[in-house]
């Protein structure tokens, strides 16, 4: 009866989701999954682009996390669970600003981050989350930018 009850915790514990990661300055599609009830793996995809009559600027970002989840016990219908992160990605820019005598300029920069948030689990298959961390991107030359990020998510989850 243990092993059971186990099984069943995990199936509705979210083994898999989709949907939409915010962290600032990024925010694109996502994708959660569970290696166990506690250890979570997400990958996010988020391609940028915005153009206008002086140039265009676009910006993709690819980032791996690894989430520690502290899971709600109780199988209600709201639960809150908190949760630390850990992650790192490549970002990716380019910028045209011919009109306005600027040129074309790319560069590809790391970044990572580290924090913690918590995640609202609705009926048992959408998670709302918000959370705060640190963040440090490195551009090329030495340069490197620094500071608080904040964030958020919307995740339907698969079994």
């Amino acid at each position: 009866m243990m092993a059971v009850s186990a099984i069943n915790a995990q199936d509705v514990r979210r083994t898999f989701g989709v949907g939409l990661q915010s962290s600032f300055p990024s925010f694109g599609i996502s994708a959660k999954y569970a290696i166990t009830e506690q250890s979570v793996v997400q990958a996010t995809i988020a391609p940028f682009g915005a153009s206008s009559d002086g140039g265009s600027v676009s910006m993709n970002f690819y980032g791996l996390r690894y989430i520690h989840r502290f899971p709600d016990s109780d199988q209600k219908s709201v639960s809150f669970d908190p949760y630390l992160f850990a992650g790192g990605g490549l970002i990716n820019y380019k910028t045209n600003f011919t009109a306005f005598g600027g040129g074309t300029t790319s560069d590809n920069m790391f970044g990572y981050s580290v924090g913690g948030g918590v995640e609202a689990i609705l009926g048992g298959k959408f998670g709302l989350s918000a959370e705060i961390g640190y963040g440090r991107m490195s551009f090329s030359g030495g340069v490197a930018a620094n500071g608080i990020l904040v964030g958020g998510g919307l995740h339907f989850y698969i079994n």
